[in-house]
């Protein structure tokens, strides 16, 4: 008998056994998908780890990537999400500040670039010195660094969970049993956040850029201009169904907006967030094309001092700096202005000497 819950349960628990989860090489529905979290959690936690414990994981995008971070989780793990490729030089630096108690690593060398592989080898290492979690969050992020070296970003479970609510009341967002493909990087927030517990909260089906996915009949795609600026090309086959894609985490180009639209018909929106915040403001009907990020989320507390974008948070975001953090407000750093017509937030660049008077633009939750 349980005696126990964590946080993402009713989020792991919807759904039948039968129903699709995701779809790689091959298809995973959610009863298979719980089967394998509860299986990694048993095993992780003969190798000791439990709540409180620091966990960092890296290695192959793939599903046991996901599922061990649900079985961590549930086992109330603190863990650090480092992407696959982050050189050694950073991770290096990050394990050395950080001083998890265990690495976790999936696949071996030779797949070291592949973009996704349904299952791959788990090496669990326990490492000397480590300390267990001195915060309260849940899960860990290194920042772009836009604005410098990357910073270890934490969000609490609180946290994500407000997300999930802003994101599923944005209109046109992926919803039940709709073909999501997936092309950002999980360990990144939109790509963890709006994308795979996004599926989680809603019944979409996730589609991962595996050889037998049937990612041409994707619905949504959600993905970075990069990815886009590949699908828009003459030599790719339009998709059979697509009614939306999102582009996140960079600028996206005019000319990469009007090939996609051109090659499939579907206008290219765009989702604007940090890794400390989650997402910002959304468009994803791509009605703003890309003069503009679209509207700030239901429920997201912002304001312009300056010049520069402000979001509210409940507490400072930061694991291990000491950044400004004034009163509950936390800089992007970017530079906004707002269409009085629309409504839509417009990125003007990263601030420098920005000047004008404070704007409050909404005040919500």
């Amino acid at each position: 008998m349980k005696t126990r819950s964590w946080w993402g349960e009713d989020l792991l628990g919807r759904g039948t056994d039968d129903e699709l989860w995701a779809c790689g090489e091959r298809a995973v529905t959610r009863g298979k998908l719980r089967a394998e979290v509860a299986w990694l959690a048993n095993a992780y936690r003969h190798h000791g780890i439990g709540a409180g414990t620091t966990v960092a994981l890296h290695g192959t995008p793939s599903f046991t990537q996901l599922w061990s971070v649900f079985a961590l989780w549930e086992l109330g793990a603190q863990i650090a999400l480092i992407e696959q490729k982050t050189c050694l030089a950073e991770m290096t630096c990050l394990l050395g500040r950080w001083r998890p108690q265990y690495f976790v690593t999936f696949g071996g060398s030779g797949r070291r670039h592949r973009p996704f592989t349904d299952e791959c080898e788990v090496l669990v290492r326990r490492l000397p010195g480590g300390e267990p979690a001195s915060t309260g969050h849940g899960l860990l992020q290194l920042s772009s660094g836009t604005t410098g070296a990357g910073k270890l970003i934490g969000r609490t479970p609180e946290s994500i969970l407000a997300e999930l609510g802003r994101i599923a009341a944005v209109d046109g967002v992926p919803g039940p049993g709709e073909l999501v493909l997936l092309l950002n990087s999980t360990a990144r927030s939109f790509g963890l956040v709006g994308g795979v517990l996004h599926g989680l909260d809603t019944g979409a089906v996730l589609l991962f850029p595996a050889p037998a996915a049937p990612t041409r009949a994707a619905d949504v795609v959600l993905g970075e201009p990069r990815h886009f600026a590949r699908l828009g090309e003459d030599s790719v086959e339009p998709f059979t169904s697509l009614r939306a894609a999102i582009s996140s985490g960079d600028v996206l180009r005019r000319d990469v907006f009007d090939r996609f639209r051109a090659r499939h018909g579907v206008r290219v929106g765009q989702a604007y967030g940090t890794t400390e915040t989650g997402v910002i403001s959304m468009d994803v009907a791509g009605r703003f094309a890309v003069s503009g990020v679209g509207k700030p989320v239901p429920g997201i507390r912002i304001r312009v001092a300056n010049g520069v974008l402000d979001v509210h948070l409940a507490r400072s975001p930061y694991v291990m700096e000491s950044d400004p953090w004034n009163g509950g407000w936390l800089s992007t750093g970017d530079r906004v202005r707002r269409d009085p017509v629309t409504g839509s937030l417009q990125l003007l660049g990263r601030a420098e000497h920005a000047g004008g008077d404070l704007e409050l633009l909404e005040i919500a939750g």
